[in-house]
């Protein structure tokens, strides 16, 4: 099977895990990011330079750290339990890795930093940026295509500083979870900074969710 349709199957695995663990309940939430924060600490932990107390110590508050963000995004202090803001937040990720994907693959000529990510490219970070302003805008109005775009960029900063730890440490992905995809860090690795960005911007800035009509 080529690399594309490995992608697609394992890809669509993980996604109906992920999403089907976000809309079921607040507990289903606490499991799955529980869960993502101990594998990632593992992976982190597998190159023998990681395993000196303190960083792992450091990293492993890290995780906790994003996982609360992840909590507290399907938590409304109003409403209670409400994964709207969560799905769209995980949409605008994951669409801007497919943008990035579908774009850079065929078209990237222009690498964006070669030293670090030689498989990321100038092309890539615009289609992936765009695609992401575009369902933004479908899901948050377009008014906030802007979310999208920052996100997109904030994702992409969260990728390349995991490509930098892999690089460092001349491993090509930070786990096998998933064939064609790689650890539980390579798939989370936009979320660390974007998902804490994005739970200031609701709470700061407010938005009219369009999937809140699903689960009011």
């Amino acid at each position: 099977m080529k690399e594309t349709g490995i992608r697609s199957v394992t890809g669509l695995l993980f996604a109906a895990v992920v999403l089907f663990s976000v809309v079921l309940s607040v507990w289903s939430n606490v499991l799955l990011w529980g869960v993502v924060a101990l594998m990632g600490v593992a992976e982190w932990r597998r190159p023998s330079a990681q395993k000196h107390l303190v960083p792992s110590l450091l990293f492993a508050i890290l995780m906790v750290g994003m996982t609360g963000v992840m909590l507290l995004l399907v938590w409304d202090s109003l409403h209670g339990f409400n994964p709207a803001p969560l799905l769209t937040f995980i949409a605008l990720i994951w669409t801007n890795d497919t943008g990035a994907y579908l774009v850079g693959k065929p078209l990237g000529k222009h690498k964006l930093m070669p030293r670090i990510s030689p498989g990321k490219s100038w092309e890539g970070l615009m289609g992936g940026v765009v695609l992401a302003a575009v369902v933004s805008g479908l899901l948050m109005g377009w008014s906030s295509v802007w979310v999208g775009a920052l996100l997109g960029l904030t994702a992409t900063a969260g990728d390349l500083v995991e490509s930098a730890w892999k690089r460092r440490h001349h491993i090509k992905d930070s786990g096998a979870l998933l064939p064609g995809h790689g650890g539980v860090l390579d798939r989370f690795d936009g979320f660390v900074f974007a998902a804490p960005l994005f739970l200031c911007l609701t709470h700061f800035v407010g938005f009219d969710f369009i999937l809140n009509s699903c689960f009011s």
